[in-house]
């Protein structure tokens, strides 16, 4: 009997210890999953190299634009183009000198006349101030115009990420998978087995809604600035 005792008294300590051991797994898991999802994070405000970006963007379209460079064209010489005249008059002189050996002699010359127009020239004076202004008009306009278009962009890029999360959580997790594009990345979901449920429906026409308004984004905005939309999303992806 006292063999008996000791080995039951043994046997309870070790199932004691086992059952010690397999308490923890199941909260690490836990806590395994919570950070998991932990991981998916969201901007809530402009960083600083957003505004490195934009400060990049709006100096690439300042240069691109059109309606910039002619403001500015409009300060420089075309201003004067009605207050100068200038006529160029060619003359010719013909000598006569007499002799056997030479009879004349021609010599052919221009001649430049400007002619200033006072009353002119005082109104283009008059506007310089106001096509400066425009000119930095124009230039402030193409710079909330990037902005706006950038930040459109940025809202655009994080609902797509927030409709993939949601396809992922509903979607199954075993299965055949299929890939959803976005522009920037691929999201893996698993494939639904029916079209029946409306979950999976509603997170999948929002996932197609997202991924064409970040598109569409992305071409507003490399128009704004004047590059193709892989080229302005190659510029942004080097700078995050």
């Amino acid at each position: 009997m006292s063999y008996v005792s000791q080995i039951c008294k043994y046997g309870g300590k070790i199932l004691l210890m086992f059952a010690l051991v397999s308490l923890p797994l199941p909260a690490l898991s836990e806590n395994q999953q919570v950070n998991s999802s932990a991981e998916f994070e969201l901007q809530t405000q402009i960083s600083d190299r957003d505004g490195k970006i934009i400060e990049l963007l709006v100096a690439i379209a300042l240069s691109q634009s059109s309606q910039v460079r002619e403001a500015k064209a409009a300060m420089g010489w075309s201003a004067f183009t009605d207050v100068l005249t200038v006529e160029l008059s060619p003359s010719q002189t013909t000598t006569n000198y007499n002799l056997p050996e030479i009879l004349s002699e021609s010599e052919r010359s221009f001649g430049i006349s400007i002619t200033i127009d006072p009353i002119r020239l005082l109104n283009v004076i008059n506007e310089l101030p106001i096509r400066q202004a425009r000119w930095h008009e124009t230039k402030q306009q193409k710079r909330l115009a990037v902005i706006q278009y950038y930040l459109a962009y940025l809202q655009a890029q994080q609902a797509t990420k927030i409709a993939a999360y949601r396809m992922q959580q509903i979607t199954p997790t075993v299965g055949k998978t299929e890939r959803i594009a976005s522009v920037n990345s691929q999201v893996t979901v698993a494939q639904p087995v029916s079209l029946a449920n409306p979950e999976y429906v509603a997170a999948a026409t929002e996932m197609l809604n997202t991924n064409a308004r970040e598109r569409l984004a992305l071409e507003e905005l490399a128009a704004c600035i004047g590059l193709s939309s892989q080229a302005t999303l190659r510029l942004i992806n080097e700078l995050k």
